[in-house]
């Protein structure tokens, strides 16, 4: 613990025997940051074998993996220096557990408290907060992550302090600092999803929109980490979309990326920001009752559309188009009603549009996937419903022309194909089926079974489909 470790380090500061000649500074530094740089090696090398569970812990301690064990039987006139405490941290930052977070901050506390002559750096106090970040990231329980976010907001809580920043005791936080502790807590939110704990994941999305909010008061630039904290929290608050209730999750996720967009300026935005808020409100409208689906709609619409603009600087990609094309169906996805209304042709209109836009693009430009395939004819499905007589004709035209660009671009999977086997009658299935195997010399056997008709398709058919791992699984 720290008081042991104070003990150690301690006796190092203190004990100068009267009848040593004491060595240069230049000597003092080479041999101390020699046997520091040893330790800290030796200490990173258990890391295959650790593991934040109290057993690997227990086990690590009788295995003698104590970095500071060794400190006094170094030559007491080998005084530790900044650069001691610096390894011997960034060594317990690497080990990913919560005994060598605590271990880290009690070392920094112990330089604090003893060492005041070391001014300890806003690096030093960073790798600490990363230690909790990482141990956060790396534990099993969610307990154990939001523990480890608690501990790294009390240490940044302690850096802001204005009394102790005045004295000159602290050093200044920096956008590092922000971002260790912010994504300490996304992996306590992470955590607490997997564990079903929404209120706790909540928790977690306000502490992190607190600590932006902490970050915007001090006199920091708008660099690229800074960036990265305000993306960090957009994807915080953006996971728990469509989790539970009538929360507006997605909307808050995508207020804060507005924001975010405003402060960046010339600098540029990872898409994936944006990508994060699509999704969300493709799982938002997933949720939402039918009679909301249009207005909510045009977020994700408007959104995309600003994207392939250039109003952002930020470029769309593939997962772009396709969250939006997910989202112009979700609200019906799961609905049994199947008459025909205004607002399934309208998101139909959109979807297409969406498709329409992706399918134009050239020059090394995002183009249809699989993935947008299998969300064109899952819109079909769910838009254009098989049993209204009334857009039989208008269906089956529209598989047609889809199914035809999917296999010349080579985007069937199996997940694409089945769905195409939902959605159409069997006359229709083998009709089309027909009409497109007439050039391969194929013949259908096997009755209409969507396995094994996938499997009699041309292979060029799936060149690229086939290479989507999770749209060519078990057996739909």
């Amino acid at each position: 613990g720290g008081v042991g470790i104070a003990n150690r380090l301690n006796y190092l500061a203190q004990e100068t025997p009267a009848n040593k000649t004491i060595p240069s500074n230049d000597q003092i530094s080479v041999g101390m940051h020699s046997r520091m740089l040893l330790m800290s090696s030796a200490f990173q090398s258990s890391d295959a074998q650790s593991s934040s569970s109290p057993d690997a812990e227990a086990a690590d301690e009788k295995r003698g993996l104590d970095p500071i064990g060794p400190l006094p039987y170094i030559e007491s006139d080998i005084l530790p220096d900044i650069t001691t405490f610096r390894l011997l941290i960034n060594a317990m930052e690497r080990r990913g557990s919560i005994t060598s977070a605590k271990l880290a901050e009690d070392l920094l506390h112990l330089l604090e408290e003893y060492y005041f002559e070391l001014a300890p750096t806003t690096a030093i106090y960073n790798s600490v907060l990363n230690a909790w970040s990482q141990a956060g990231k790396m534990g099993n329980d969610a307990k154990v992550s939001l523990y480890a976010a608690v501990r790294a907001s009390a240490l940044l809580d302690q850096m802001l302090d204005e009394e102790r920043q005045l004295s000159g005791m602290l050093p200044p936080p920096n956008e590092s600092s922000f971002l260790m502790v912010i994504n300490a807590m996304s992996h306590a939110a992470n955590s607490a999803l997997k564990a079903g704990n929404i209120s706790d994941a909540k928790n977690a999305a306000i502490n992190a929109e607190e600590l932006l909010q902490k970050m915007e008061l001090q006199p920091l630039e708008t660099r690229q980490i800074a960036l990265s904290c305000r993306g960090s929290v957009v994807r915080i608050w953006a996971s728990l979309s469509g989790m539970s209730g009538s929360h507006d999750y997605a909307a808050r996720a995508h207020t804060l990326l507005m924001n975010m967009a405003e402060e960046a300026g010339h600098l540029p935005i990872d898409v994936i920001y944006f990508n994060v808020v699509l999704d969300a409100w493709a799982r938002d409208l997933s949720r939402k009752d039918t009679g909301q689906a249009m207005s909510r709609l045009s977020k994700p619409r408007a959104l995309l559309v600003d994207l392939i603009g250039g109003k952002y600087n930020a470029m769309p990609d593939n997962s772009s188009f396709n969250h939006v094309i997910r989202a112009c169906y979700a609200p019906w996805a799961s609905r049994q009603n199947v008459e025909e209304d205004e607002d399934r042709r309208n998101a139909w209109e959109m979807a297409f549009d969406v498709y329409s836009r992706m399918a134009e693009r050239h020059h090394g430009a995002c183009r249809p996937d699989a993935h947008t395939y299998t969300h064109m004819f899952k819109a079909i499905a769910c838009l254009w419903p098989k049993n209204t007589a009334k857009s039989s004709d208008e269906r089956v035209a529209l598989c047609k022309n889809i199914f035809q660009s999917c296999c010349q671009d080579g985007q069937l999977s199996k997940t694409s194909f089945w769905v195409i086997s939902t959605l159409l009658e069997s006359s229709e299935l083998m009709d089309l089926l027909s009409h497109e195997l007439r050039d391969h010399n194929i013949m259908i056997k096997g009755g209409l079974n969507p396995d094994r008709l996938y499997t009699q398709m041309p292979a060029e058919w799936s060149r690229n489909g086939r290479n989507v791992k999770s749209l060519n699984r078990h057996k739909q």
